[in-house]
């Protein structure tokens, strides 16, 4: 399996550095893939002069950005050090995925060692179940099955985690019986088989088994 990185969201500052611990795992040599597509179209060449603020200062200078993964491969993939998922409407970027069926071609691409940031909705869909999106994000595409790619060691991803949220978390897992790791703005969680590591500025949390834990940058989530 490769690495994935899902971060909690946030701007380029709260990001700093979960982005620059993906800069350093990345290779330099290769263009790094940007797919925006949980956003709206109108907003793809603003999403990509964001994302070229964020890495540009960091060393990536060759960032590609795909408008929509239609008819898309393993093949095509494997021109890029990785690619970064970007945040946005998480029904409509997981219905994007699932009718060119690019969710397999994302997990044959993590299985054969690739590299995925995931951010907000782009973590999400990445996690056991996407539901935890559902205070925030509409479903207007229709989706019905809110399944993930699973990735995650059966955790589902809620991003934007703050401790107002805690009863919501409690009645997702009343109702879908699925654990949920939290990550708050400026964190994230770095998944590499087994191993599922916090990194950023601030805790990372559990909700599994009627309890919550906190874990510390640095921490292991087991």
């Amino acid at each position: 399996m490769g690495e994935l990185f899902l971060s909690g969201g946030g701007n380029a500052k709260q990001t700093y550095v979960i982005d620059t611990h993906f800069v350093r795992n990345i290779r330099k040599d290769k263009p790094l893939l940007y797919i925006p597509i949980a956003m709206d179209a109108s907003r793809f060449d603003d999403c990509l002069t964001w994302i070229q603020n964020v890495f540009n200062p960091l060393g990536i200078q060759e960032i590609v950005m795909w408008k929509d993964v239609k008819n898309k491969n393993i093949k095509d993939l494997q021109q890029f050090s990785a690619i970064y998922i970007g945040g946005g409407n998480t029904f409509r970027l997981l219905k994007e995925f699932m009718d060119t069926k690019f969710t397999e071609v994302i997990k044959e691409y993590v299985a054969a060692g690739g590299i995925v940031y995931g951010g907000s909705a782009g973590a999400i869909i990445l996690g056991e179940h996407i539901m935890t999106c559902g205070h925030m994000d509409e479903n207007d595409v229709n989706l019905h099955t809110y399944t993930g790619l699973q990735l995650v060691n059966g955790y589902a991803i809620w991003c934007h985690y703050n401790e107002g949220n805690d009863l919501l978390i409690q009645n997702y897992m009343k109702k879908y019986e699925t654990p949920v790791i939290c990550l708050p703005e400026e964190t994230a969680v770095i998944v590499n088989d087994s191993v599922i590591k916090v990194i950023g500025d601030k805790y990372a949390y559990t909700f599994r088994d009627g309890g919550k834990t906190i874990f510390h940058p640095g921490n292991v989530i087991t």
